[in-house]
């Protein structure tokens, strides 16, 4: 083999094992909520029509094992009246009306009208309940498979030690730890490679170039949450590097980075 050949396969040999730049995601934080009711399937099906990569949306078990799509723990921001979501049952849940007029949607509502190469991510609302009501992963489980959708899932919480129940139960699928923690960034990583989680998902203000140099090495994912500003979304993207930017408006993050 010719010596300018050798040098061609060397390059080519090493570039097969370099890390692969995990594609930008825009994430429509509880849908495309600026426009739409959050967390409301108008706001799911408006986010993809705006270009979203993924929704985002709130998950809680129901006294009768219902995992229902909402943000509150309690009712009465969001619907026409108040009830405690942990504290009833699905048929309670049902009864109440969002603000655009539409149910509380149950989660395998998000799944039918997801289509097909986008994400769900799914933060775990209920990751600080006791008892049943924080223990959601193998009806989770269940959800996904039978919607064909598990591997188009990804989890999200605050709570670490629910993530990591979450590994035992779907250990293929990745977990994201959200955090708004300041001057932790030790702490954030280490909870990371102690759980074995996937990523961190951190709010904007977070963000710190030896956020991003911990970040990348010990090869987790970045996440920024809730970027609307154009300008911020550019900054965290070029220069911090971030894999995913959870917003409110997908159309205009979209649009500012765009090529």
């Amino acid at each position: 083999m010719k010596i300018r050949q050798k040098i061609l396969f060397s390059c080519l040999a090493a570039c097969m094992f370099l890390p692969v730049q995990a594609q930008l995601q825009i994430i429509a934080h509880r849908g495309a909520s600026a426009y739409e009711e959050e967390n409301s399937l108008a706001a799911f099906k408006k986010a993809f029509e705006l270009g979203a990569d993924a929704i985002e949306l709130d998950i809680w078990r129901t006294t009768d094992d219902s995992l229902v799509v909402i943000h509150d723990r309690e009712t009465q921001r969001l619907a026409d009246r108040n009830i405690i979501i942990p504290e009833s049952d699905a048929k309670t849940v049902r009864s109440l009306k969002l603000k655009n007029g539409e149910q509380i949607p149950f989660l395998e509502e998000a799944l039918k009208i997801l289509p097909k190469g986008k994400k769900i991510v799914i933060e775990i609302k209920c990751c600080w309940e006791e008892g049943r009501a924080g223990n959601v992963f193998p009806m989770l489980k269940n959800i996904l498979l039978r919607s064909g959708r598990l591997q188009d899932a990804i989890l999200i919480a605050f709570n670490p030690q629910r993530l990591a129940e979450a590994k035992k139960e779907l250990p293929h699928t990745a977990c994201y730890y959200l955090s708004g923690k300041r001057d932790a960034e030790d702490e954030l990583l280490q909870t990371c490679k102690t759980l074995k989680l996937d990523g961190l998902n951190v709010n904007y203000g977070l963000l710190t170039p030896s956020l991003v140099k911990k970040v990348k090495e010990a090869g987790l994912e970045l996440w920024v949450w809730t970027v609307n500003n154009a300008e911020v979304a550019e900054e965290a993207v070029k220069n911090f590097h971030v894999s995913g930017i959870t917003t409110d408006r997908p159309d205009t993050i979209r649009e500012a980075l765009e090529p």
